[in-house]
């Protein structure tokens, strides 16, 4: 059994780890993993479950990620978000600062005013406080029902969709309507587009972020769009079935009420950790394949050291350091995301919208690969347990 399978096991629940130092990794009982291993080879009917996705784009070990055999931890320090865009969807031949003729110009092409005010139109009309991913829902709508080319599902038509999308996104976030204008200082790329949306945080930390949180292997959401784009679905209907999936208190929203946590936490930190040792793990620890630590949110901690209080790090630290030493729960990047809004003082659904902007170009390049596969190739089948 490949590690990357055993890694799988763990993400689904089927296998807990048995945590040991973080130099020696994660064992496993060997009756428990013999046992899946048998599970999963008798019940396998010719179709793929999610640990028989073979995939060339992300890497995610106990304590690390790479994109395409580079280390996340080293991307984010060198490259913007648009090569590491490339990379991804382009594969290992369009690597890190290589130019490419692949999808969009990153100064030029955002929407015309014509798409603009569709778009405005359509975020208008939603009921107020609608939640950040419903406008991102109805953007990625208006970014399909206006492009001619919707039904083209060509490797390179996805690439274009993928990026045309992020940007009818970040459009959406604007309040009281979309704008025709970028402001001062934005180049157009698309961290700098993010960092006037959501106001306050400089655009080297945002494009950070686009970096850390660009893929992250199966994950429910991009496991919906594979599903999706199995089935024959255009561009924009995969990444409405990812927007669907990561709608979810337990994936996109979770940074969201990481944010409760952290500001309680931050104010008495003996107390958040009494609670979370007596009451079960809290919002942005542990994690279901990290055992030794959460690569992405280490990262973003140390980008924030800069301009976060530095008692408030001292705080934190001090709450990971117990939760991790006394029950193996590592810090995930929801509580750095939590940190980055608290920091900068950003609406509390930044996390959020940062986080499904950043996935796109993730949910493009698996889109791209499901493409070389066979179609209609995702059917679980159901072991009916009613009466008869």
């Amino acid at each position: 059994m490949k590690v990357q399978t055993v890694y799988a096991y763990v993400s689904r629940g089927v296998l807990t780890p048995v945590r040991r130092d973080p130099e020696l990794g994660s064992l496993f009982a060997l009756e428990d993993v013999r046992a899946v291993g048998e599970r999963g080879r008798s019940s396998r009917r010719g179709r793929a479950a999610s640990d028989d996705v073979r995939t060339q784009i992300t890497e995610v070990t106990a304590g690390g990620l790479s994109y395409r055999g580079y280390a996340v931890s080293q991307l984010v320090r060198t490259r913007s978000v648009e090569e590491v865009r490339r990379l991804l969807v382009g594969g290992r031949g369009d690597e890190p600062g290589r130019s490419t003729s692949r999808g969009l110009d990153p100064q030029r092409e955002w929407p015309g005013a014509d798409e603009r005010a569709a778009l405005a139109a359509v975020i208008d009309a939603l009921p107020p406080g609608s939640s950040t991913l419903d406008r991102f829902k109805h953007a990625v709508l208006v970014a399909g029902a206006t492009d001619v080319g919707r039904q083209d599902r060509s490797a390179a038509a996805f690439a274009r969709a993928g990026e045309r999308a992020v940007r009818f996104m970040t459009l959406a976030l604007s309040p009281g309507g979309v704008p025709a204008e970028r402001s001062k200082g934005n180049d157009g790329s698309l961290a700098a587009a993010l960092a006037d949306a959501v106001g306050g945080c400089p655009v080297e930390v945002v494009e950070a972020v686009l970096v850390l949180l660009a893929d992250h292997d199966l994950a429910v959401s991009t496991t919906a769009v594979r599903v999706a784009v199995s089935s024959g679905a255009d561009p924009y209907g995969a990444l409405l079935a990812g927007l669907a999936a990561a709608d979810s208190p337990h994936h996109m929203a979770a940074p969201s009420r990481a944010l409760d946590w952290l500001e309680a936490a931050l104010r008495d930190p003996r107390a958040a950790i009494d609670t979370a040792l007596a009451g079960g793990k809290p919002v942005g620890f542990g994690h279901v394949v990290y055992t030794e630590q959460d690569p992405r949110a280490q990262v973003l901690l140390e980008l924030l050291e800069p301009f976060a209080d530095a008692e408030a790090l001292v705080a934190l630290r001090l709450v990971e350091r117990e939760l991790v030493d006394r029950r193996g729960w590592v810090l995930t990047v929801d509580t750095s995301l939590a940190l980055l809004m608290q920091t900068f003082g950003l609406p509390r659904d930044a996390g959020t919208a940062l986080f499904a902007c950043a996935r796109t170009a993730g949910w493009t390049a698996h889109a791209i690969e499901e493409l070389a596969e066979p179609g209609m190739r995702f059917r679980l089948k159901g072991v009916y347990t009613a009466p008869r």
